[in-house]
């Protein structure tokens, strides 16, 4: 018979993964929360306090959200493929018609 070490083995089923299960339960719901927060708060926050119109809301929405998102992903995804990355991701970000 041969002895497997508790790393080579994969452990399956919910009670053998309860923990790991638990967690991604947790942050489902905390994400879910926040993103549920974000849809009614911040339309009603934009044309309250600013006087925002709902299609400026929609854009500055998009726009703020590329602009965040773009200097987050630029620099793990030139870490990830290493020297080969292409030069115009910065611009492009990770989208699926890129030329390589």
């Amino acid at each position: 018979m041969t002895h497997h070490s508790a790393s080579s083995t994969a452990r399956l089923g919910l009670r053998a993964n309860a923990a790991q299960f638990s967690l991604l339960v947790a942050v489902n719901a905390l994400v879910g929360g926040v993103v549920g927060q974000q849809q009614t708060v911040l339309p009603m926050l934009a044309t309250e306090t600013f006087g925002l119109t709902g299609y400026t809301v929609i854009f500055t929405y998009i726009a703020a959200f590329g602009i965040t998102k773009q200097p987050a992903t630029t620099p793990p995804g030139s870490w990830s493929t290493g020297l080969d990355a292409n030069p115009s991701s910065s611009l492009a970000g990770s989208s699926p018609y890129r030329s390589r």
